[in-house]
């Protein structure tokens, strides 16, 4: 009696397991299962997420050398079309693409762009000035950080130099912080 209840209770677990999992059957239905790297495509195609450069450089490609990735300019063009917000997203773009290419071992190149990445900072807030704003400046900044630290080896050196910059004290700046 003991191992039939004990195959009941597997069995039971087996098949909440299979359901739970969508083994209903309807998993065939969806359509063939899509890898990591085909669902991004997807969502770059369609325009939910922006196309993004992943090749093996840090620095990426600025064709016209104004400190922002091609890719990122291109997705903050698309995005931001107020022109003031868009000089903010740029201006944060600039300031996380320094933080991964500044020599972390230099400690007053790294104060640097400690100080141009809090002025970028105050930018945003500068800018997007209403709750509403507000919120949708903080989005951009994380937005900005999450698409700029897209490969292993950029989010390496943000990370290095998050750890380089570490006890860095900066205040605000007097007046407006866009450039």
């Amino acid at each position: 009696m003991k191992e039939v209840k004990g195959i009941r209770v597997c069995g039971l677990a087996l098949a909440f397991a299979v359901t739970a999992c969508g083994g209903g059957g309807k998993a065939a239905d969806a359509g063939p299962v899509l890898t990591p790297q085909e669902q991004v495509a997807r969502l770059e195609a369609s325009g939910v997420l922006p196309t993004l450069e992943r090749g093996d450089s840090i620095a990426g490609t600025d064709a016209n050398a104004n400190g922002v990735r091609d890719d990122i300019e291109q997705h903050i063009e698309r995005k931001y079309t107020v022109p003031a917000e868009r000089a903010a997203a740029m201006q944060m773009a600039r300031a996380y693409q320094q933080m991964l290419l500044v020599d972390k071992r230099d400690s007053l190149a790294v104060e640097e762009v400690v100080r141009i990445s809090s002025k970028a900072v105050d930018c945003i807030f500068d800018t997007f000035v209403d709750i509403d704003a507000f919120a949708r400046g903080s989005q951009m900044s994380r937005e900005l950080e999450a698409i700029t630290t897209n490969s292993r080896r950029r989010l390496t050196s943000y990370l290095e130099f998050n750890r380089a910059a570490s006890g860095s004290v900066s205040g605000s700046f007097k007046g407006n912080g866009c450039d």
